[in-house]
C-alpha cells in the first residue's frame, strides 16, 4: 500500500500540464463474503448498484492513474475507493490494476469497517465521452476485529458499469 501511495504521488506530480478527464460512473455491484474458521469455509453474495466519480490523470502516452470515489448500496452501504493504474493496450481498450479501499458506512459490531483489496479489470471506450468498465477486487484484509487464529471474513467485489466523461 505504501508503494502504491508513493507511485500515485510521484506520478501525479508529473502531470502538471497533462489533461485531467473527469467522469461519472454507474453500474452493477456484487459483494462476495468469504468466511473461514477452523478448516471450514463458506461464501455468500449480495448484489446492488454503484454510483461514482473519477478523475483520470495521464502520466504517459498510454498510462493513466485513475482514482475513484464510489457509493455501493450492498453490504451496509459502502464507500469504495479504487486507485487504478490504467494502461491503454489500444486506442479504445485498457487494462486496470491497483489498490482498493472500502469503508462500510454502518458496519455491525465486531467488524472492521475499513478494508483493503487488490483490484484488476478492463475497459472499452466507445467514444471520447462514453465507456464501459469491469473490475474485480480481491479482499485482502480480515474484517473481523480481534479475530482468533485461523478465523477470517474477507470481501471480494465485482463491478460492471458505464461511464460518462465531461
Amino acid at each position: 500500500m505504501i508503494l502504491a501511495a508513493i507511485l500515485v504521488v510521484t506520478s501525479l506530480s508529473s502531470v502538471k500540464a497533462q489533461k485531467i478527464k473527469y467522469a461519472v460512473t454507474a453500474g452493477y455491484h456484487n459483494l462476495t463474503l468469504k468466511v473461514s474458521a477452523g478448516g471450514f469455509a463458506a461464501s455468500g453474495g449480495e448484489t446492488g448498484f454503484y454510483l461514482g466519480v473519477s478523475a483520470e490523470f495521464q502520466v504517459a502516452e498510454k498510462l493513466s492513474i485513475l482514482p475513484e470515489l464510489q457509493y455501493a448500496n450492498s453490504a451496509d452501504n459502502t464507500l469504495v475507493i479504487p486507485i487504478m493504474a490504467k494502461y491503454y493496450v489500444s486506442e479504445k481498450f485498457n487494462l486496470q490494476a491497483g489498490p482498493q479501499l472500502d469503508l462500510f458506512l454502518s458496519a455491525p459490531a465486531g467488524f472492521n469497517s475499513l478494508g483493503f483489496g487488490l483490484g484488476f479489470g478492463g475497459g472499452y471506450d466507445f467514444s471520447e465521452k462514453i465507456y464501459v468498465t469491469t473490475r474485480y477486487s480481491l479482499g485482502l484484509s480480515n474484517r473481523v476485529e480481534n479475530a482468533p487464529a485461523g478465523a477470517s471474513i474477507k470481501f471480494d467485489t465485482f463491478q460492471i458499469g458505464v461511464g460518462y466523461r465531461f
